[in-house]
């Protein structure tokens, strides 16, 4: 049997070591990641509900980045097409670990969604109830007196039921640096004590943490907002707003044309800064968007690299989630 083995390898060695060179080649990783252009994302086809909404003639679109390993192939591309740009994954992830950073990510989306539906609900005068309210822990500062840890899910603080980012936040500014405050969070789906010594960040008594508020509404319409297992991030907030403000008004915002755009949005409806928006601009041209909207911090590059390119696409920005809803109800089809 031995010399069967040995006599197929003395025979085939030189396609078994392309083979192998191939896999090599493929599977390599480097210490790096490939920005290209995205696509878009239909947001007409994430809504559900078993309530009646409204149909729309065109479409809001949440564009997307793709971001590739980097492998030896991707990074020889990457330095071929002018589209494709090469980053430092200790540049893209917290403490340089890119699965913690994509489930980070993971939790910024939901709390996007979690906006999108407040913000859009409030300008369509839509009554809702807020049923549940979770805040999950996404940064711990340097510095921080805290044994929390990333993902925490809070539930108490000093025996107080958490009901709101804002009324803990209150409760926080009552106190003063080197005060105690004890937390019972949710981990890994048991139930942990914890506690946190204010420390001084910018002459405030804080925790230092950062978190993802995520709400859970009842409503009518009661409205579902879908994503998929793979996507992350913030940056979608605003589109996601429109599109559910789209389907729970009579007006058409879309006049029957293909939107797209990019931009965070907080709970008070401001429209937030993203990373990328150059490669969102050009999956948008590429899909064949009419329009791209983007928040007021986003424009002035996202303009240059229009003109760069000669891109063939309306660009508006905006400051507030209400002065995108002036913009396309006043808006000729």
């Amino acid at each position: 049997m031995l010399e069967k083995i040995k006599k197929f390898f003395k025979n085939n060695y030189k396609p078994i070591l392309i083979l192998l060179f191939i896999y090599v080649l493929f599977n390599f990783k480097l210490s790096i990641s490939i920005y290209t252009p995205g696509g878009l994302i239909n947001m007409n086809n994430r809504i559900e509900t078993k309530d009646d909404i409204y149909k729309s003639n065109g479409s809001i679109n949440m564009t997307y980045v793709s971001l590739v390993k980097g492998t030896i192939p991707t990074y020889l591309m990457a330095k071929i097409l002018p589209t494709w740009d090469i980053v430092k994954n200790e540049d893209i992830s917290y403490d340089g670990d890119l699965d913690e950073t994509i489930k980070i990510d993971r939790y910024y989306l939901e709390e996007s969604i979690s906006n999108a539906y407040m913000v859009a609900y409030n300008k369509a005068g839509i009554d809702y109830e807020i049923t549940n309210s979770n805040n999950y822990i996404t940064y711990i500062y340097e510095g921080a007196d805290t044994d929390l840890k990333l993902f925490d899910n809070i539930l108490k603080y000093d025996n107080i039921d958490y009901t709101s980012f804002e009324e803990m936040q209150n409760y926080i500014s009552t106190k003063k640096v080197g005060d105690k405050i004890n937390f019972l969070v949710l981990r890994n789906k048991k139930e942990i004590e914890c506690s946190a010594t204010l420390i001084d960040i910018e002459g405030y008594a804080k925790i230092g943490i950062s978190s993802a508020v995520v709400n859970e509404y009842k409503s009518t319409p009661n409205i579902t907002v879908k994503s998929k297992s793979g996507e992350s991030g913030s940056s979608g907030g605003f589109m996601t707003a429109l599109a559910i403000y789209n389907a729970i008004t009579k007006s058409d915002i879309t006049h029957g044309l293909t939107i797209a755009g990019t931009g965070t949005i907080d709970s008070d409806g401001n429209i937030g800064e993203i990373g990328g928006v150059k490669y969102k601009l050009s999956g948008a041209v590429k899909n064949k968007a009419d329009m791209f909207l983007v928040g007021e911090a986003n424009y002035k590059e996202a303009y240059e690299y229009k003109k760069e390119q000669g891109f063939d696409i309306e660009l508006v920005s905006f400051k507030t989630f209400d002065e995108a809803i002036d913009y396309l109800n006043n808006m000729e089809g």
